[in-house]
């Protein structure tokens, strides 16, 4: 029997590679690949072969892995989430080489300090809308030079968390910030993106609890009434949002690219999301050092 352990960490995380909706008719879209971590951690590999929708949503193959395990005994507890899809094809006007979504979180022990993130190995490679190359250019705060290697991804366990929580909180208000700057940003942007940018909610008591950024600060290869930040609007298809990434107290989400059609065909779909969360029982607070 183990009489020294201090805490019990309970594990959660989640990938997928594919997913979302259709309408008139309503239908699914099915996930190819999708895996979930154990509560008391482990590692879950999944892939899959070619993937075809209706004609209308392609990949030539998609890995899905989740890991979880503590360091030490009582912390800290380390996470891995990773979601690839490659030769993603939308309707044959929006396509990628490889989308690749990846965190790495690192949940401290008492009075350890905040928890630690990483976003390394996260890419969208070759993305074309149209045809036409779009480079994503991104954020050196959230994802900087030396996270963006070719083959980081594959690498089970090979990076250390660098960025403490509160860091992902100020990266979203300083882009919220930057976006409405631009005057020329269509309405719907400022409507959505507004409440970010609000002093209110720069830190860790914002609106509800949570916000949102993007790994993408802005795309090089589109004119200014395409795009904003990160997201592209495509006539007749719909908008295209790309690294979304939703911050939680305990928790982050990340969806390399995010459609909103509504065009001939409407609803919603996604590619390479990953989700990861966890908590310690009894909470850090309440143990001495905290």
């Amino acid at each position: 029997m183990q009489t020294d352990v201090k805490q019990v960490f309970y594990f959660h995380a989640d990938a997928n590679s594919l997913g979302g909706f259709l309408e008139e008719p309503f239908r699914y879209i099915p996930t190819p690949c999708s895996v979930a971590l154990s509560s008391t951690g482990g590692s879950v590999t999944q892939k899959a072969e070619p993937f075809h929708f209706e004609d209308r949503i392609h990949a030539k193959a998609s890995y899905t892995h989740v890991s979880g395990r503590p360091a030490k005994r009582n912390g800290p507890w380390t996470q891995r989430v990773s979601s690839v899809v490659e030769g993603f094809n939308l309707l044959g006007r929006v396509t990628a080489d490889s989308l690749a979504a990846q965190v790495f979180i690192e949940h401290p022990e008492a009075g350890g300090g905040p928890r630690k993130i990483s976003f390394a190995g996260s890419h969208i490679r070759n993305l074309r809308v149209d045809g036409r190359p779009v480079t994503p250019v991104l954020n050196a705060t959230l994802l900087p030079e030396q996270h963006r290697s070719e083959d980081v991804y594959n690498r089970d366990a090979s990076v250390n968390p660098e960025l403490a929580w509160p860091t992902l909180w100020q990266a979203a208000h300083r882009q919220g910030v930057d976006l409405l700057e631009n005057r020329s940003i269509p309405e719907w942007v400022r409507a959505r993106y507004g409440w970010i940018a609000a002093k209110e909610n720069s830190g860790e008591g914002s609106l509800e609890g949570y916000t949102l950024c993007s790994l993408v600060d802005k795309l090089d290869g589109l004119t200014a009434d395409r795009s904003s930040g990160h997201s592209i609007d495509v006539p007749d298809l719909g908008r295209i949002f790309l690294g979304e990434v939703t911050i939680f107290p305990q928790a982050v989400t990340l969806t390399m690219l995010r459609a909103e059609l509504g065009c001939a065909l409407t609803g919603q779909a996604s590619a390479a999301s990953v989700a990861s969360n966890g908590t310690m029982q009894p909470p850090n607070i309440l143990l001495p050092g905290s």
